[in-house]
């Protein structure tokens, strides 16, 4: 049984990356702080350090008064505990200076401290660690007879930087706390217009055959408000997905119960008077055919539809040219009107040629049913302003500006007296619009000039 970790929240997320940010900035300030002060300290020691020790040699000490009376004379700032051996052949003086300034010479402390083991830690820094005392800046100095040494504890200087270590240690859990109240208080606030909309998504995706209302978007952040924007736009385009689905179940079942109901009632109708009437039965079976023929092209433009709704294309270069010359005189003898042809030569586009051909023949096709007798119908060509115009151009009745955009809908006609008595399912133009769609063009309708329409289908040139 497998186990699925739980992913961490966008609060959770947030929050944890600004307590690690409040950790890393405070942790660094503090090292730097120490560092910073520890190498001042440090310094000021070293300097008082070589300065007393200058001073000590310079002054050539060889007995106590002439210890003493350097003691008196040399005005020494430090607050540091330092120890001080002048060794010559006569004498070994030795004193240590406690942090009140005193100074106690030749005492039994100093002769353990000089007789502790003494290990250097930092040759070039003068550093030595005395065993039972600690740390000190050890500095000698030899002059003829006499030998100088100092030695100056760095205890007050690692006291000082263990304090500030403690002060600062504070300081990161203090921040550390208030950090971390903080970060939750900004990441909830941050993550707020993010629940509140995954929750409006949740209530609003539950019932997926309804039309979805719209979520309420927050004005800010602005990342939310534009993929509140993007759910928008989702659920208007899953509506209107939704209702043309609908549209087409509603259309598709009334388009096909007229001609059933029309070979039921003629079936009945041979049924009852077959036998007593036997001419009603050649005209029956006329009306059935024909609408058994009705249901079957009806079923069969479904079937492209359908085809071409899921359609995945691989296009390729085809010379558009030849196949609308081929299919002009294919159908110049077919078709009930006169076909013009204005194609210029040579055209290249990238698409697939059997749904070209099947977007010329709809297109011919509809101009010839709407078209009144004797009239032209032209199928041009050509190359302008760097696209390629496809039209069908037809003197027929002419399509209502308001209903341009409708006649390309799955089994939408044109409501006018004339149009009604013209047979079709209303499926062809969805059917070609589907098809340019899927060659990469776009198709739209424009009127003609005295009358009639302009189906005009565009391509991107090569």
């Amino acid at each position: 049984m497998t186990s699925t970790k739980k992913s961490a929240t966008y609060q959770e997320l947030i929050n944890n990356a600004i307590r690690k940010l409040v950790i890393i900035i405070t942790l660094s300030i503090s090292a730097l702080i120490l560092v910073v002060v520890g190498l001042q300290q440090y310094s000021q020691t070293v300097h008082e350090a070589n300065g007393q020790m200058m001073s000590l040699y310079r002054s050539n000490i060889d007995d106590i008064p002439g210890f003493i009376q350097w003691s008196n004379q040399n005005n020494r700032h430090t607050k540091q505990n330092t120890v001080i051996r002048v060794k010559t052949k006569k004498s070994s003086i030795t004193a240590a200076s406690n942090r009140t300034g005193q100074e106690i010479m030749t005492t039994s402390t100093s002769k353990k401290f000089i007789s502790q083991r003494k290990i250097m830690i930092l040759p070039g820094q003068h550093i030595v660690y005395v065993q039972g005392y600690g740390l000190f800046l050890f500095y000698t100095r030899k002059d003829a007879d006499t030998t100088y040494q100092l030695w100056t504890s760095l205890s007050r200087l690692i006291n000082s930087l263990l304090l500030l270590l403690i002060i600062i240690s504070i300081i990161v859990f203090v921040t550390l706390g208030f950090g971390t109240w903080w970060a939750q208080q900004l990441a909830a606030k941050l993550s707020a217009p993010t629940i509140e909309l995954v929750k409006e998504t949740r209530n609003t995706t539950k019932d997926s055959e309804t039309d979805q209302p719209k979520l309420e978007v927050p004005d800010s952040p602005q990342e939310i408000q534009e993929l509140g924007n993007a759910f928008n736009e989702l659920l208007e385009s899953q509506n209107q997905r939704l209702q043309r689905e609908k549209d087409f179940v509603s259309n598709a079942s009334h388009e096909l119960k007229t001609p059933i109901a029309a070979i039921r009632g003629n079936i009945n109708l041979i049924k009852r008077h077959g036998e007593k009437h036997p001419d009603v039965i050649p005209e029956s079976l006329g009306f059935i055919d024909e609408e058994s023929l009705r249901m079957q092209n009806l079923i069969t433009n479904l079937l492209h539809l359908s085809r071409a709704d899921r359609a995945d294309l691989v296009l390729e270069d085809v010379n558009l040219s030849e196949i609308s010359k081929q299919i002009g005189n294919q159908y110049h003898k077919t078709l009930d009107h006169e076909l013009q042809l204005s194609i210029a030569p040579d055209i290249h586009i990238l698409g697939n040629t059997d749904t070209l051909k099947q977007i010329i023949v709809a297109l011919l096709d509809n101009a010839n049913k709407y078209s009144p007798e004797k009239t032209p119908i032209i199928l041009e060509l050509a190359d302008i302003n760097n696209k390629i115009e496809l039209s069908v151009k037809d003197l027929g009745m002419g399509i209502p500006d308001d209903q341009k955009d409708l006649i390309f809908q799955r089994f939408y006609r044109v409501d006018t007296s004339h149009s009604t008595e013209i047979k079709g399912s209303g499926l062809g133009l969805s059917i070609v619009s589907q098809l340019v769609k899927i060659n990469n063009g776009s198709i739209k309708v424009l009127d003609n000039q005295p009358q009639g329409s302009i189906f005009q289908v565009r391509f991107d040139k090569i």
